[in-house]
């Protein structure tokens, strides 16, 4: 194994730390405080992918690549909106 393949496996298990952990970026409301879940483990997967099929399979390769930079993209937005709205409800309130 290389460096990049040992780093991956690293941070793949501390989004499955992060997972199991009390503290999170949204708090565990089911459905949407797993979100945040998701999109972490996900990514650090596609990772994992990425890393370790690079030297055997580019085609797989850069599809993980491609797919993991639209879950970051995509989950960031979603978070922002998430955090939008509850700003926004928050108001509603006050």
């Amino acid at each position: 194994m290389n460096g990049k393949e040992v780093s991956s496996l690293v941070f793949m298990g501390l989004a499955l730390l992060y997972d199991v952990s009390p503290i999170d970026i949204i708090p565990d409301i089911p459905v949407v405080g797993w979100i945040d879940d998701f999109i972490i483990t996900a990514t650090t997967g596609l990772n994992c992918i990425q890393q370790f099929t690079a030297e055997s399979s580019q085609t797989l390769s850069t599809i993980a690549k491609t797919l993991k930079w639209i879950g970051i993209i995509l989950g960031g937005i979603v978070i922002l909106l998430l955090f939008l709205l509850a700003g926004f409800i928050v108001s509603l309130f006050q």
